[in-house]
């Protein structure tokens, strides 16, 4: 396997081999990361498509200083957001559930406890869409992904007391949807 900064030159002067090889290195995370913003897995296969194509185009724009990851993490932030600007999302469902079986393993949960689970995920996707857009894709970034606040204002360009900011905001409004559950411990 090469590093990203090889394959990225020997792509930039037209190897697809090499473009081959970084989708194939990349392409779980950019998956994860849309299925994480978009919270629907034909969205999220949607997005990592148009990710790789417009990498694909942009490729001879690519600095060569830059981190492969932090540009992609970028490209599919962007287009996840503008295709949340496009279309409204359906429910969702969660990484458990993708590719999952329907035969049950030894030591599973129980339906009580699946069921407790799908209403627990149920309000926490409804918390998490009352998020603005940036608060949603900063507070995933950090949280869902374990992104540093150094890494996530790279990739989005932003001041890092934003990042912070927008993760506060996003915790807050958070804690306040989800206060029911504090009530009942």
């Amino acid at each position: 396997m090469h590093n990203d900064t090889e394959l990225v030159e020997r792509a930039q002067q037209g190897d697809l081999t090499a473009f081959k090889e970084l989708v194939t290195g990349h392409k779980k995370m950019v998956y994860y990361l849309a299925y994480d913003l978009t919270r629907n897995r034909e969205d999220a296969e949607d997005v990592s498509q148009e990710v790789f194509v417009k990498a694909y185009r942009s490729l001879k724009s690519f600095r060569l200083d830059a981190k492969f990851s932090s540009w992609l993490y970028r490209i599919t932030v962007n287009t996840c957001l503008s295709l949340k600007s496009r279309k409204s999302y359906s429910t969702m469902k969660t990484f458990e559930e993708i590719g999952s079986s329907t035969e049950p393993e030894a030591g599973e949960p129980g339906p009580e406890r699946e069921t407790e689970f799908g209403f627990i995920r149920s309000h926490v996707e409804q918390a998490l869409s009352k998020l603005s857009k940036r608060e949603k894709a900063i507070f995933i970034m950090r949280n869902y992904s374990g992104m540093s606040f150094q890494e996530i204002v790279e990739i989005l360009k932003i001041k890092p007391a934003t990042a912070r900011n927008f993760n506060f905001k996003a915790l807050r409004k958070l804690r306040k949807e989800l206060a029911f559950y504090k009530k009942e411990i």
